[in-house]
């Protein structure tokens, strides 16, 4: 044979490229066939994970009807795939009973409930409006709200954090068609937490801002709004979705904690107050407690009761206080909430 003879490849060139190209064309599907099995896989997942939410919220309403708590979720239905499960509910209900008989009972026209399968215990909330309470001879409740949600975050032991935030709600209640109580605000808010410190606890902060309630109003002459905060920290106090409150609550008291109100501030128009203490629980599940600071500007609400009897009481109040401000104590004790020396209401028990 000769030197310049080409081999049985060269002398056919297009044997080679062949068998290379069917090589690479199943290369080409290789990609696709790994992503159609993930997909798959995640399908599945997805699945799965959406009957397990159906059963947690089964078990929930069982365990809450043993409690006397009767939730009830109208046409209830799965979605959110591929990245959440939402379960979604037509005008729930929830019917309290009590041992001697008393119901009450109260609606939300709507509420989605999302639950991240990548952040396992985050839920997020969507209410929507109204919410209706009934409460036999002490009449109705309605609420309303612009936008509604709550963020949750919680173990199978605790809860960790909790958020709730409603944009200018209104209420309104009073028996039948006669809706003599009224409020609204811009907002309300309310935070919760697992407290940092040695002892584990919960921090909590509640914020109102601009909140207008008509009787209050006409008590002291100021048509200006109200803007209030509130921040404890509960040393001990740890909620559990699996138990009741009202047990949690028991056993915090039972240990001898108290809760620290790091703040109390609350203003109307030029009137404001600041208080700070201790609060904590009676023999008798009473708040009791005392909070002190300094209140400023109250002559300005004392405006419809000046110079009764040729007393000025908002000239006295202003001088006594000065530019500091009038030192106040907000006593609650022996189931009674005094200021000062003036009783202001009865505490009843909280359970």
């Amino acid at each position: 044979m000769s030197a310049f003879s080409p081999t049985p490849q060269e002398a056919n060139p297009q044997t080679a490229p062949a068998t290379g190209a069917k090589k690479s064309r199943r290369g080409l599907y290789l990609p696709y066939i790994i992503f159609g099995l993930i997909c798959l896989g995640w399908s599945g997942f997805w699945f799965f994970s959406a009957r397990m939410a159906e059963r947690v919220a089964d078990n929930f309403i069982v365990r809450e009807k043993e409690r006397g708590r009767e939730w009830s979720c109208p046409d209830r239905g799965i979605g959110g795939y591929p990245f959440r499960i939402e379960i979604t509910c037509n005008k729930p209900q929830l019917v309290l009973r009590e041992p001697g008989g008393l119901v009450r009972e109260g609606s939300l026209a709507g509420l989605s409930l999302n639950a991240r399968l990548l952040s396992p215990g985050h839920f997020i909330a969507v209410l929507a409006p109204p919410f209706i309470a009934r409460d036999g001879a002490n009449g109705d409740m309605e609420i309303n709200w612009k936008s509604a949600r709550a963020s949750l975050k919680a173990g199978l032991e605790s809860i960790t954090e909790l958020s709730v935030e409603f944009a200018e709600p209104n209420l309104s209640a009073g028996m039948g068609d006669k809706q003599d109580i009224k409020a609204l605000a811009k907002s309300i808010e309310l935070h919760m937490r697992r407290s940092p410190g040695e002892v584990a606890g919960t921090d909590l902060v509640a914020r109102i801002g601009d909140l207008t309630f008509a009787p209050l109003d006409r008590l002291t002459g100021s048509p200006e709004p109200i803007r209030a905060e509130l921040q404890v920290s509960a040393p001990g106090l740890i909620p559990n979705p699996r138990a009741k409150f009202q047990d949690i609550l028991e056993q915090w008291r039972q240990t001898g904690h108290k809760a620290r109100v790091v703040l109390f501030k609350a203003n109307k128009g030029q009137a404001d107050i600041d208080l700070s203490g201790v609060m904590g629980l009676d023999d008798l599940r009473r708040l009791e407690g005392n909070l002190q600071g300094r209140a400023k500007g109250l002559e300005a609400l004392t405006s419809r009761f000046s110079r009764r009897n040729g007393l000025d009481i908002g000239g006295l109040l202003g001088s006594l206080g000065g530019k500091q401000g009038l030192p106040v104590a907000l006593i609650l004790q022996n189931g009674v909430a005094r200021f000062g020396p003036f009783p202001l209401a009865e505490l009843r028990p909280l359970y």
